[in-house]
């Protein structure tokens, strides 16, 4: 049995509202499916790499709906440590695997939880043997503070559900593209802008890792947390689905412990979402989600920039400050000419997609399906 905070199902009445208020902003905008060339296939410039996303197996604070989002934090439970060791001998598939690499966050529980298939892969036969703590218990080269869990800011160590719906509106804003919302007393995560860049940067290097292993296989486990692993993924990939993101929330599971997303893609050229918790996702995600990821991807631009801009000023060093202007103009420049031709190759690549079978429209059945 997986658990889950009791908040999340309290939470869906306003993610419902959120993505119907963003449906009139999507309508007016784009992505990167493409015309004759491109009917939304991924256009590399650099390497792919398959990295799955790992929850955390049920720790003690998940048994008291804690918010407990400061490193080390609580240990797994019992039951958490044997979600922990299951999902390491599913992945480790009696050795048959092609995993390149794992990481973990700073936390104690998301570390216990690689233990397990660390060590299958070691071939360690007391792998089921997972230590109490304290931190760090793997390699620290496996070990990314940036895979760590959305700080909670003032609601540190309140429990409950108003604490918990707080706690998930700033990063169902971030989602939507409207990154500048706050997360109120937060100095890890302040904002969308700083969780994009500390969570990507994790990613970025998980990525240059596999990219400078020349017997990499491209694929690599990162065990992580929920809210994280959620948010990113959904600020990131070009093909959300707030279908499967509503029904996480409106299930009794929420990402369940050990529960898994999987993308694929990379830093340069973006990511692509394969499955959510076990259900493959299409590729192509239709007409109105594509036209959303086009409007966030060009609205999130200057928010990083002039987040970056602004962290150059605090530093106070002028070079720094002129190149975080210099980079943040031309980025925005850059969004602003690129965008015209993504909404084209989004439309044009949708009525291509016509009558195909894989093409579906995961935001326009979302809309639907809260209308019934």
């Amino acid at each position: 049995m997986h658990h889950t905070r009791p908040w999340i199902t309290a939470g869906l009445t306003l993610v419902g509202a959120s993505a119907v208020a963003l449906s009139p902003v999507a309508v007016v905008l784009p992505e990167t499916h493409g015309p004759a060339a491109r009917a939304f296939e991924i256009q590399l410039t650099a390497a792919d790499i398959v990295l799955d996303l790992i929850r955390h197996g049920e720790s003690t604070e998940n048994v008291t709906s804690y918010l407990g989002t400061t490193p080390p934090g609580a240990p797994l439970t019992e039951l958490g440590e044997q979600q922990a060791i299951t999902v390491g001998e599913q992945l480790y598939n009696g050795g048959d695997n092609d995993i390149n690499a794992i990481y973990a966050s700073e936390f104690l529980r998301a570390q216990q939880t690689a233990w397990p298939l660390i060590h299958l892969l070691q071939g360690d036969s007391d792998y089921n043997e997972i230590p109490g703590g304290p931190t760090p218990l793997l390699d620290p080269s496996q070990i990314l503070s940036g895979l760590g869990e959305i700080n909670a800011g003032w609601l540190e160590g309140q429990s409950g559900t108003i604490p918990g719906l707080l706690y998930l509106l700033p990063t169902i804003a971030w989602m939507t593209g409207a990154y500048w919302v706050p997360m109120l007393g937060s100095s890890v995560n302040p904002n969308g802008m700083a969780f994009q860049d500390n969570y990507s940067g994790a990613i970025q290097t998980i990525y240059d890792n596999s990219e400078a292993n020349p017997d990499s296989t491209g694929t690599d486990v990162a065990f992580s947390h929920g809210a994280a692993i959620m948010a990113w993924t959904m600020m990131n990939v070009r093909n959300p689905d707030w279908g499967l993101f509503l029904e996480t929330l409106a299930g009794d599971r929420g990402l369940p412990n050990t529960g898994q997303v999987v993308v694929e893609g990379n830093p340069t050229d973006g990511w692509t979402l394969v499955s959510w918790n076990g259900t493959e996702v299409a590729e192509n995600p239709g007409l109105l989600t594509g036209l959303f990821v086009d409007v966030r991807d060009l609205i999130t631009v200057p928010q990083m920039a002039s987040w970056h801009v602004w962290e150059a000023i605090l530093g106070g060093d002028p070079s720094e400050i002129l190149a975080a202007l210099q980079t943040g103009f031309s980025d925005v420049f850059s969004a602003l000419v690129e965008f015209p031709q993504a909404v084209f190759d989004t439309i044009v690549g949708s009525l291509t997609d016509v009558g195909s079978a894989g093409a579906t429209d995961v935001l326009g059945d979302l809309l639907t399906s809260l209308a019934i």
